[in-house]
């Protein structure tokens, strides 16, 4: 079982409670679909738990839903407080209802994560300012008012220079390596190709010419990153929330078709609007869960066809052969 987030690489921390659940303090399950998810409490993402140990998870999670109290609900989602610990409990919803629950966390999240660095920034920049004023006799005080944006271009920044954990491609312009940041992908250009139906050429932050192509899941992991720098930077403008970003992308056909619509159009991803960037980050975010359900389902299956075949009796599997080869009984 993972420990870290596997978008923000912060901690997920311990459950606290008796819960059986080693791992984590906010969590969601679908016992309909068999998923179950941890929360980061960082970045309000949901991290996808490991196919193997599910089942035993969900079941945790029916038990510890169980004992708690239900702090709010919808027609098909669920908060409850069980202890130290918050549970979301998924039923058959529609996109626009899950996502308000989903992608509405990690706003708030975001929210959260961006006044730990405004309020510490605006004290120390209010006392230099007053200390300032006092010291030169002067009046600053239009400075004040200049601070809150100030603050907030410091935290802008110190996203934008998170590393994206992707291996860093060979400018085949210039031919230096890309360390990307997530400021960089703002620059990058949706495309497609033969194989991906979504791709990206980036830009390099040396010679700042189109000098890589980054496809599949790489693609996947520096646009969401991008994606979040992005919406971060227009967060002001940023009015519609998650519901309405859901609308949008069910408007468009769902997740695979508005990927696939995007990157045909070939935008810059800096030009992509506040409603149609989150909603990007949702559909992208939920496509890469599928294939890794879809890759988790693939090794269960392997697994499974490898015990099958090791509980075969040799005569039996001889037998099946035989008849699957047509041939007749010998003797």
């Amino acid at each position: 079982m993972y420990t870290t987030c596997g978008f923000c690489s912060g901690s997920l921390g311990g459950d606290g409670s008796s819960s059986g659940l080693g791992v984590g303090k906010r969590f969601a399950f679908d016992a309909w679909k068999s998923r179950a998810w941890v929360i980061c409490q960082r970045c309000g993402r949901w991290n996808l738990t490991p196919f193997d140990t599910r089942i035993e998870t969900i079941e945790a999670l029916e038990r510890l839903s169980a004992s708690g109290r239900v702090a709010a609900t919808s027609e098909q989602v669920s908060l409850i407080r069980a202890g130290g610990c918050d549970v979301v409990r998924v039923g058959q919803p529609r996109r626009v209802e899950l996502a308000t629950w989903r992608y509405g966390e990690r706003l708030k999240a975001r929210e959260r994560e961006r006044l730990k660095v405004l309020v510490p920034t605006m004290v120390v920049f209010v006392g230099a300012t007053i200390a300032f004023n006092a010291a030169l006799g002067g009046s600053f005080g239009y400075m004040i008012g200049q601070i809150p944006r100030m603050a907030d271009g410091i935290y802008t920044g110190i996203v934008g220079r998170r590393k994206v954990a992707i291996e860093p491609p060979i400018c085949a312009a210039c031919g230096n390596v890309m360390v990307l940041r997530a400021r960089h992908v703002r620059h990058a250009r949706l495309t497609e190709t033969t194989h991906h139906d979504l791709a990206l050429l980036l830009s390099c932050p040396r010679c700042h010419r189109e000098g890589a192509l980054l496809e599949g899941p790489d693609a996947e992991l520096a646009l969401r990153s991008g994606l979040t720098y992005v919406n971060l930077r227009k967060a002001r403008r940023l009015k519609k929330k998650a519901a309405e970003a859901a609308t949008f992308v069910d408007r468009h056909g769902g997740p695979e078709a508005f990927i696939h619509n995007s990157a045909r159009m070939e935008l810059t991803v800096s030009r992509l609007e506040g409603t149609e960037a989150l909603a990007l980050e949702m559909a992208v975010d939920e496509q890469a869960e599928l294939r890794e359900l879809e890759r988790q389902w693939r090794q269960a299956e392997e697994i499974a066809d490898i015990a099958d075949n090791l509980a075969i009796a040799p005569a039996v599997e001889q037998e099946f052969r035989r008849l699957k080869g047509g041939d007749q009984p010998t003797g």
